[in-house]
């Protein structure tokens, strides 16, 4: 094989292992809701034209990583701990899984569930004015994941 021939291979199964917007339909809203190993909040949803990955600190509110993108390799849209499964959009997961990307989740919440139900967003949100954490409209209140 020639080096070309690697390349464009590797960049052939990038792309069957990819998210894009295209690929999910529906309004704006919470993809994916969970935390990491270090405990901080990771959200992933839909807003304008882009997928967006925010981290944050929960308690401080400090935001450790936000990056929004058309595309995504969908193995980077999991968070390495927990996701919450009332918060997690059964087609996104469908998506992910259908890319060969475990979900890993706690337990089911019932009491979580109706608190985020009729919620767009069950997470806080990015504001790029003000270049850090918003409640979204919709959003539930209080700033539990």
């Amino acid at each position: 094989m020639k080096l070309a021939e690697l390349t464009r291979l590797r960049r052939d199964a990038e792309q069957l292992r990819s998210v894009a917007v295209d690929d999910i339909p529906g309004p704006e809203r919470t993809l994916l809701l969970g935390y990491t190993c270090d405990r901080h909040t990771w959200h992933v949803y839909l807003r304008g034209s882009d997928v967006h990955l925010l981290v944050y600190d929960d308690v401080s509110r400090d935001v450790i990583r936000h990056e929004k993108r058309y595309r995504w390799l969908a193995a980077d849209l999991v968070p390495d701990k927990r996701v919450y499964p009332e918060s997690c959009d059964l087609a996104f997961a469908r998506l992910l899984t259908s890319h060969g990307v475990e979900l890993s989740f706690t337990a089911f919440n019932e009491d979580r569930y109706a608190r985020l139900v009729k919620s767009p967003f069950h997470g806080t949100i990015y504001d790029s004015s003000v270049q850090g954490l918003a409640v979204a409209e919709g959003a539930p209140c209080d700033r539990r994941g």
